[in-house]
């Protein structure tokens, strides 16, 4: 099958996916409401109902922004893969998870700073992204090895999950531990249109950014070595990628929580479809992740409505069989 039938496809599956998601919620609404409320959009003078209200103010903010989320980890895991060469990375390989969850913990349970208000989780969540980056950058040095690079972001991950750990232990609240868990375990809950700007453009930018260099991660993954023999700069392209990504990762994560397991599965799926070249990869990682995101959050809303499973659940509960199916089809021949 051509690649532009495959990509058809999937837009025409993310299409469908996109308008039958608004249907589900505490609610089931029809199709022809969520397109009457659609169209009340664009149409200044339209008298806006309950149900519109819902399906514009709460699950279209909630949707684009689980498309963004699916776009950003997949991409971020495709390039931990190809940066590291390593199949089992995934977007938080660096300990940028780590460090938001720390940063977004203390916020729920210590507080954090009374005049940041609602913002105070996504801040601190941020903060401690950026300094678990920063300290995996100065360990790292000026090493390009992708071994090095691996079991840093290991260590770093343990240090703040343990950091996350002992301030969970320290509360004294239930109610404290029970908003930090669901934190940890992701939820689109709560997204609203004024979160949407920043985290659209960024993931934008970097879509931009790592197809223009889609041939020099095909280089990349001939090794280090082969890769500065044919002029690429290893270094400057990996430092690049690291920086971006975790730009990326930290504002997702900052918003909804760690979600597993779609960074890791995505890119593996997109290179099935796609085959090994960037150029595929990278459209059909972003279009994939798109889908799968999506019905994941529908599914996280439906399933135990009116009330919520979080997304973290609902993705490594689906990701982690498919992964190990992965895994044991492209190895069954290696014994």
């Amino acid at each position: 099958m051509q690649t532009s039938v495959k990509v058809f496809i999937l837009g025409l599956l993310l299409c469908i996916s996109l308008v039958t998601a608004l249907q589900f919620g505490a609610n089931f609404i029809p199709l022809d409401q969520i397109i009457s409320a659609l169209m009340s959009l664009i149409d200044p003078n339209a008298k806006a109902s309950m149900t519109d209200t819902i399906i514009t103010d709460i699950r279209l903010p909630r949707l684009i922004y689980s498309v963004l989320t699916g776009i950003g980890l997949s991409l971020v895991g495709l390039l931990m893969q190809t940066v590291t060469r390593n199949a089992l990375a995934d977007p938080y390989v660096l300990g940028v998870s780590s460090g938001a969850s720390t940063g977004a913990v203390f916020a729920i349970i210590m507080g954090g700073l009374p005049f940041l208000g609602q913002y105070n989780t996504p801040i601190f969540a941020a903060l401690g992204a950026a300094l678990s980056i920063i300290m995996v950058l100065l360990c790292v040095g000026k090493s390009n090895s992708p071994v090095k690079l691996i079991l840093i972001g290991m260590g770093m991950t343990g240090i703040f999950s343990a950091l996350t750990m002992m301030i969970i232990y320290g509360a004294k609240h239930e109610a404290q531990v029970r908003s930090a868990m669901f934190w940890l375990l992701g939820s689109f809950a709560g997204i609203q249109w004024g979160d949407l700007p920043l985290t659209a453009i960024i993931v934008t930018l970097f879509m931009l950014y790592i197809y223009m260099f889609n041939q020099d991660l095909d280089v990349l993954l001939l090794g280090n070595h082969e890769a500065a023999q044919m002029g690429l700069s290893v270094k400057q392209l990996q430092l690049s990628i690291v920086i971006i990504s975790s730009i990326v990762i930290a504002t997702l994560v900052s918003k909804v929580g760690v979600v597993g397991f779609i960074g890791l599965i995505i890119p593996h799926l997109a290179r099935i479809v796609g085959g090994p070249k960037h150029r595929n990869t990278l459209l059909f990682s972003a279009l994939i992740g798109s889908i799968v995101m999506i019905w994941s959050d529908v599914l996280s809303r439906a399933l135990y409505s009116p009330e919520e499973i979080p997304i973290g659940v609902l993705t490594s509960l689906l990701g982690a069989p498919l992964f190990i199916w992965i895994i044991m089809n492209r190895y069954k021949h290696n014994g």
